[in-house]
């Protein structure tokens, strides 16, 4: 119990002292040098992280302090119509692993180049997030509850992709500020024989309010925009196929307040190609009504998995806690409490605060 305490009060420390930093003289870890049309900006990402959650059977719990995130952030302009965009992370940092060893692997994840021909017309190329559906090219930095749905990135291990990334070429565009289109080619999983096809993605949202135009998906702006989003992507290489079908609501209320809602269906089928990914039917749903005046917003999030073969047990996930948005995504504090539940297993609990230090 007193180590749990400790940790506890330690990631609430981080939150405060980063509170303190960022009203006393602004973003001081933010730099943008500028010669030109040509700019770069440096920035990162911290998310320190507190993790209690009961063992298979149940009967006992292990506490972790770790980080979810580090990551280092850059980006900018080469041109007026091009642009770059690379960040390292560092995933689960000091996290204890099966093994007994702490957690620690810097990776590159996100490292590409676009250019926006016009906004109906944009090409990206490098290492870019595969739009799987809107939860799975969200943000980190924007996420609304304290993490990704659970199954959002099933095609990563099989696909050889790191964290929902993968190398390849894609082309998206808006049209008339409220058709959004993302066709792409990517190197997939090579390891398979010299003459296994390319992976192939397609993605579709309409807006019939106003779109979101950047790279990266939101979790929740709020009250900042109006968004209602509706969504379908397919995901293919040889037998493996990922369809599906998403809708995103994010829009002010009275007094500034907001209501952002998210429910996402991902069926994933490895077929012969990727055999370690059985069929099954995944689903996200999540909502938040977040409070303006008092910065806080509930939230709530339900994530599932069913398989469709027999002879697999389903598994489910669902957390409910509170985010107090002290500045918005650039610092907050979260904190849920969940259950795990698989079929012919005792549900697990799961409780989690993690502070979020966010600069870019």
């Amino acid at each position: 119990m007193m180590r749990s305490i400790l940790c506890l009060l330690s990631v609430g420390t981080f939150a405060l002292f980063c509170a303190q930093q960022t009203h006393a003289s602004g973003p001081p870890f933010k730099f943008t040098l500028n010669e030109g049309k040509t700019s770069v900006s440096l920035g990162f990402l911290a998310q320190p992280q507190f993790e209690s959650l009961e063992n298979a059977t149940g009967t006992d719990s292990a506490e972790n302090l770790f980080f979810r995130r580090i990551r280092f952030i850059a980006g900018g302009k080469i041109t007026s119509k091009l642009s770059f965009f690379a960040e390292s992370d560092n995933p689960n940092m000091g996290k204890k692993a099966a093994n007994g060893e702490r957690i620690n692997e810097f990776f590159l994840q996100d490292a590409y180049l676009s250019y926006a021909f016009r906004p109906e017309f944009q090409l990206d190329g490098g290492m870019i997030i595969v739009p799987v559906s809107h939860n799975t090219a969200q943000s980190a930095a924007t996420l609304l509850p304290v993490d990704f749905g659970t199954y959002c990135f099933m095609a990563s291990e099989p696909t050889r992709s790191k964290t929902g990334r993968d190398y390849g070429v894609q082309a998206r565009g808006y049209i008339n500020k409220h058709f959004e289109y993302r066709f792409g080619v990517f190197r997939g999983n090579t390891d398979l024989d010299s003459d296994f096809p390319f992976r192939y993605t397609a993605r579709i949202v309409w807006y019939p309010l106003e779109a979101e135009t950047g790279f990266f998906y939101t979790g929740t702006t709020h009250g900042q925009k109006k968004i209602v989003a509706l969504g379908a992507s397919f995901d293919r290489q040889g037998n493996y196929s990922a369809n599906s079908l998403d809708f995103f609501f994010d829009h002010p209320v009275k007094n500034g307040d907001a209501i952002t809602i998210q429910a996402d269906f991902i069926r994933y089928d490895g077929g012969t190609s990727f055999q370690t990914l059985p069929r099954q039917n995944d689903w996200l749903l999540e909502g938040s009504y977040y409070f303006r005046k008092v910065r806080l917003g509930p939230y709530a999030q339900f994530t599932s998995r069913d398989f469709i073969d027999p002879g697999s047990s389903d598994d489910s996930r669902v957390q409910g806690g509170i985010a107090y948005w002290i500045q918005k995504h650039r610092l907050n504090i979260k904190a849920g409490y969940g259950k795990l539940r698989k079929d012919h297993s005792p549900d697990r609990s799961q409780f989690v605060v993690q502070a979020q230090f966010f600069y870019y």
